[in-house]
């Protein structure tokens, strides 16, 4: 495995596209992850519940946030994190386009994959 990885912009390992939403897989590494999302406005996330953890970074726009009973408001530049073991799911109730980067440990990416069979 390389020690540093470089992903330039508009670059990804994978995509998964769901309505209106659009995970970007940019890094999968031994213990660790990072997937840009993009949620269209009055799109959301399914609920997600796994072991880890997650840090999400606000790139663009403004989310509703849930995780378990408490809802954030994030917006650009806004950090949360958060235990994956809670459900949470991300709503974009805004006019245009909400972007946030996740990096989470353990990788999570295979979640979509598991759920397709």
């Amino acid at each position: 495995m390389a020690n540093t990885v470089l992903m330039k912009k508009g670059e990804s390992l994978k995509d998964e596209k769901r309505i209106g939403i659009l995970y970007r897989n940019i890094l999968m590494v031994e213990k660790m992850e990072a997937t840009v999302t993009h949620i269209l406005p009055q799109c959301k996330t399914q609920g997600f519940t796994h072991k880890g953890k997650e840090i999400k970074f606000m790139v663009k726009g403004e989310l509703e946030y849930h995780v378990g009973d408490d809802m954030f408001i994030l917006e650009e530049g806004d950090m949360l994190f958060h235990h994956s073991d809670d459900k949470h799911w991300a709503s974009n109730k805004g006019t245009g386009e909400a972007i946030f980067i996740t990096v989470s440990t353990p990788g999570t990416f295979t979640l979509f994959e598991e759920k397709k069979k």
